[in-house]
This record gives structure tokens, sequence and C-alpha cells, in this order.
């Protein structure tokens, strides 16, 4: 599966007020079933999961249904933060859903020390183009070499 991933702005601010760290607390994952998220200026303002829920201007999304599909929020495992040559990359071991049946079109990962939707702080989201369906199988979201998220500073 291709995807297009989008670092939200939010990310580098909370990273530095200190509210956030990458490093050290608990970051997950969770999927979007339905509902379309634009990468626009409503967007790059979300900082919270409950911002990105609501949608970005074309209505609320809605999450995979917990409900006899094989899907719960998943933590990340794995997680490692490393800088090189002004170059930072989020990694993680690959996420993986085992005895699914369900369609996602979109993957958001958040930190969440918050501990509620309104303040668990958003990372990035994967947009995966179209919805990709499983049934009964595996899904897996395929962390590359070039990792979870990457920033570039100058």
């Amino acid at each position: 599966m291709s995807v297009s991933p989008h670092i939200f702005p939010s990310v580098t601010l909370n990273g530095l007020k200190k509210s956030l760290n990458l490093s050290s607390d608990t970051l997950k994952v969770l999927l979007i079933s339905s509902g379309t998220y634009a990468w626009n200026s409503t967007a790059e303002g979300h900082q919270f999961v409950s911002d990105f829920l609501g949608g970005s201007g074309g209505g609320s999304l809605t999450e995979v249904s917990t409900s006899g599909t094989g899907y719960t929020r998943q933590s990340l495992t794995s997680v490692s933060l490393a800088d090189s040559a002004l170059v930072t990359t989020l990694t993680c071991a690959n996420p993986s859903w085992t005895s699914a049946t369900f369609s996602a079109s979109y993957a958001l990962f958040y930190d969440s020390a918050g501990g509620t939707d309104s303040a668990n702080q958003i990372i990035c989201y994967w947009d995966f183009g179209s919805s990709q369906s499983v049934t009964s199988a595996t899904f897996t979201l395929t962390i590359n070499a070039s990792g979870l998220a990457t920033w570039t500073s100058s």
C-alpha cells in the first residue's frame, strides 16, 4: 500500500514546549474507516485526536469499529527517534491487526499521554489514497526505512 504521510506542525511546537515527548511517551495508531480528510489550512492547525476526528472541512471521520472486526487502537512498539545531518526520524515496528475484517482509508499516529482524544496530541497521519480492505487476514502498516515520520531542519 502506498501512503502519503502528513506531519502536523503542532508536533514541533509541542516538542519545544515539552508537552510532547516522542522518545518516552506511549505512541499509538488508530484507523479511519470513512470520511474524507484534506491536508489544508484547517488540518494544519489541528493538535489533538478529537480535532482530526472532527475532519478538515468536509465532515467528521469515522474510526474503524471495534465490534467483531479485530481492530482496536494499538500502541506502537520499538519506537525510536534519531537525528542525522539535520534530519530527525521517528520510527517503530510495523503495527498490525490479526484476524482483521475491516476497511481503512487513513492511519493517525498520536501521543496518548493526554489520556483522552481531546488531550492526546497528534503527530502525523497517513492517507492510503483509497480504502484498503482486509477480510479474516492480517492488516499491516509497513514502516519503511524512511521511518514513520521525518522532519528536516535548516
